[in-house]
């Protein structure tokens, strides 16, 4: 299989995509689908294979800028696995630049197809990719003819045993034009606007929703999930507003220290006493958590991996460290260390909120009931704390 380049996507395939299959990269003026494209290549390439990547947008040069700006450097693998060929230098006419991976006319569509097939053959690359097949639309007298090119050259490709990655612009073709120029493709890979959809698949999908919110950073297109599960990526999202707003991408927050978080907790248990404030303090993390289940089940058929987010997030947020002791059908049992608030020389536990909010993820996540409760906790003298968790019914 090969890597996409994302976690969160390569997972929903089952693992990536299947070796020697054509994978479309389709989006709009954003290009996100092609750094994906190119964080994909990076993959393959840090994988051990060969790739020809033959580029029309931009001069080669600019091409390798750009990429650096999202943390994917093709210089350790050129004039190695990695050949970059020049389709743009003579776009705009012929015979202006020469040399071994200069396309001589790449507006000659048979010359263009013949020397990238001849390469990829001669040279036995394990992967063409294709930055990208829009520019040369725009400069087409005859677009159609220009299409057919295209799906002769991935189903060529194709033929020969070897994988296609090519970025395509959406919002560039004509509508009839680009569900012609897909046509060959295994794989169509949607990557816009915030969202990455799997528009196409050659096998079954492993979510009901294959849909992947992302983001554009310094290290490339990233899942939002995945993105939140560090300290670096909430730094990235905290955004200061007007009339003393904080704002974590677009929900409202605030800083909100130990102790003060510790007092709110005893004036609950104070004013309501053991039982009843217990149970205020339950309910609190059970509303904290609604939509959470059921937004993690469509996009993660595993309950133990989307546990594991939650553990990453709530260790990068600053709510201590959680991991998963025992997991079956009918009982969950979580131990956490250095949660928040911290203390010591309580009467009572103090983290049922973090029992609620389990109870409620796994309850809309199975779609069966489930409660529980913190049995141990740090605050009362115990070495960590231990959530207890069980199906009811």
């Amino acid at each position: 299989m090969l890597s996409l380049g994302l976690r969160e996507l390569d997972e929903m395939l089952g693992g990536g995509v299947e070796e020697g299959s054509s994978v479309a990269f389709i989006g709009s003026i954003e290009y996100d689908n092609i750094i994906l494209m190119h964080q994909a290549v990076l993959e393959a390439l840090k994988d051990g294979k060969k790739v020809l990547l033959v580029n029309f947008r931009q001069p080669p040069q600019t091409l390798l800028r750009e990429l650096r700006n999202y943390g994917i450097d093709y210089e350790p693998y050129l004039d190695g696995p990695l050949t970059l060929m020049d389709g743009y230098s003579n776009l705009y006419g012929t015979g202006g630049q020469g040399g071994k991976n200069v396309i001589p006319n790449p507006l000659d569509l048979g010359i263009t197809t013949a020397i990238i097939k001849d390469v990829l053959q001669k040279e036995n690359y394990d992967i063409l990719a294709i930055d990208d097949v829009t520019s040369q639309y725009t400069l087409q007298s005859n677009p159609k003819t220009y299409i057919k090119a295209v799906v002769r050259l991935i189903n060529s490709v194709k033929f020969f045993g070897k994988a296609s990655f090519v970025a395509v612009n959406t919002e560039v073709f004509e509508k009839p034009d680009l569900a012609a120029v897909l046509i060959p493709f295994d794989y169509v890979i949607e990557v816009a606007r915030g969202i990455i959809k799997v528009k196409r698949s050659f096998q079954p999908l492993r979510v009901a929703e294959p849909k992947v919110p992302y983001i554009r950073t310094q290290r490339g297109i990233c899942s939002m999930r995945e993105h939140h599960q560090s300290i670096e990526g909430i730094k990235a999202q905290l955004k200061a507003g007007k009339n003393g707003t904080l704002w974590l991408g677009n929900a409202r927050v605030q800083i909100v220290d130990e102790e003060t978080e510790r007092s709110l907790i005893e004036t609950i248990y104070g004013f309501l006493g053991p039982e009843k404030g217990k149970g205020l303090l339950y309910t609190w993390g059970k509303k904290q958590f609604i939509g959470y289940g059921e937004y993690a089940r469509k996009y993660e058929a595993d309950l133990k991996k989307s546990l594991e987010d939650i553990f990453k997030f709530t260790l990068a947020s600053g709510g201590g460290r959680l991991e998963l002791v025992e997991l079956s059908d009918s009982v969950v049992v979580v131990r956490g260390t250095s949660l928040f608030p911290g203390g010591e020389g309580y009467p009572h536990p103090i983290h049922a909120h973090y029992a609620g909010a389990l109870a409620q993820f796994l309850t809309e996540f199975t779609g069966e009931r489930w409660e529980g409760e913190e049995t141990k906790c740090e605050a009362m003298g115990a070495r960590y704390c231990e959530f207890v968790l069980r199906k009811v019914g």
